[in-house]
């Protein structure tokens, strides 16, 4: 805890006196980078958590095969190659942030639906939409965060920071999974009860994981709608 903050003063100090750093921390002082990088860690972790607890939802709870369990994320494929081929049609003519805004919106409804999800439901009433609404958020803000870096940095730099939004996103997808892990066990151990049978126990924790993610979702718009309020159009050729 000591080292982090003091690391930080360090890197300051070499940058300032015109020295080699690894990382600058002037990088952060982009208000549009830093809130691309605040969203993908979001993002990343409830697309990850969300997409994990509804494997387990189908193999522990619903006792599915791996293999009929793989069959049900057929839709999220499908959605992503949508969802990528339009991007890269349409980005130049939207508002950025409008379009990050709009996927947010829809991608949280894929952990709200799993978690208020009546107990046998069909597929295609809840797990169905959820699967196949999960990845747009993640798709939309990738594609437009490299072409924010790309507009937001020099050449010399644009590579570094792009380096540093994949960790920040690989970083993202561990601590998402792991505090919603952690969320469902708690919960699931003390829902346990001589009127629980074990698969509800389990529903029960991957509901409090599901709230989670959609909470972390929720928390991006505002991250947009304060950071990214003011991005226009991105992708737009420039001479």
């Amino acid at each position: 805890m000591a080292l982090l903050p003091a690391f930080a003063v360090w890197v300051n100090r070499q940058e300032r006196l015109g020295k080699a750093v690894l990382i600058r921390n002037s990088i952060w002082r982009k208000k549009a980078f830093t809130s691309i990088c605040v969203n993908v860690f979001l993002i990343w972790g409830s697309f990850n958590a969300t997409e994990t607890f509804m494997t387990f939802l189908f193999q522990d709870v619903q006792g599915l095969s791996a293999t009929s369990a793989s069959v049900r994320f057929l839709p999220e494929p499908v959605s992503g190659a949508a969802v990528n081929i339009l991007i890269g049609l349409f980005v130049h003519r939207l508002r950025a942030s409008w379009a990050l805004q709009i996927s947010f919106v829809v991608s949280a409804l894929s952990p709200l639906l799993l978690a208020v999800m009546r107990d046998g439901a069909s597929y295609w009433e809840f797990e169905f939409p959820a699967v196949a609404l999960i990845p747009i958020a993640s798709d939309m803000l990738y594609t437009i965060s490299q072409l924010i870096i790309t507009d937001e940095f020099e050449e010399n730099t644009q590579a570094l920071a792009g380096g540093v939004f994949n960790t920040v996103a690989q970083i993202g997808k561990s601590v998402g999974l792991a505090l919603s892990a952690v969320l469902a066990s708690s919960v699931t151990a003390k829902s346990g009860g001589p009127r629980t049978s074990h698969e509800g126990d389990l529903l029960a924790g991957y509901r409090a994981a599901w709230w989670f993610t959609f909470a972390a979702t929720v928390a991006c718009i505002f991250v947009t709608l304060y950071g990214l309020r003011g991005l226009g159009k991105v992708g737009v050729k420039r001479e």
